[in-house]
C-alpha cells in the first residue's frame, strides 16, 4: 500500500512512518500541488490523506477525483472548511461562473 500525505505536519512524519511500517505501507509526503500531482502519476497511490489548509488545496482533490477516481482519500480540514465541505453535500444548488453576467443569470431562471 502507498500513501500520499499532502500538507501533513512535519512534526508527525516520523509516526506516520513508523505506524505505515506496521501495516507495510510506503509513505510519500509533499507540501506543493505540483508534487502532489507528480507523485500521484509516478507511483500507485492507494490513500491520499490531504489536509486542507487554504482553498486552492482543493485543486488536487479535483485532479484526483478526475483522473484517479480508485484512491481512497481522506480529508483533515480546519472547522470552517469542514463546516463548507458538509454544507455543500447536503445543498441543492447549481454552479455559476464568477464573475456573473446578465445573460448566464437569466439562462438560469428563466426555462
Amino acid at each position: 500500500m502507498n500513501i500520499l500525505f499532502i500538507n501533513s505536519d512535519f512534526a508527525m512524519h516520523e509516526e506516520f512512518n513508523e505506524f505505515s511500517h506496521t501495516i507495510h505501507a510506503t509513505n510519500f509526503f509533499s507540501n506543493s500541488t505540483e508534487e502532489s500531482i507528480r507523485l500521484l502519476n509516478e507511483q500507485q497511490i492507494d490513500t491520499v490523506i490531504i489536509k486542507i489548509n487554504k482553498l486552492s488545496d482543493i485543486s488536487v482533490l479535483k485532479y484526483i477525483n478526475d483522473y484517479f477516481k480508485n484512491i481512497k482519500v481522506l480529508i483533515s480540514a480546519r472547522q470552517d472548511f469542514a463546516e463548507a465541505l458538509t454544507i455543500f453535500n447536503q445543498l441543492n444548488f447549481e454552479k455559476i461562473k464568477n464573475p456573473m453576467g446578465l445573460a448566464e443569470l437569466k439562462g438560469h431562471l428563466i426555462p
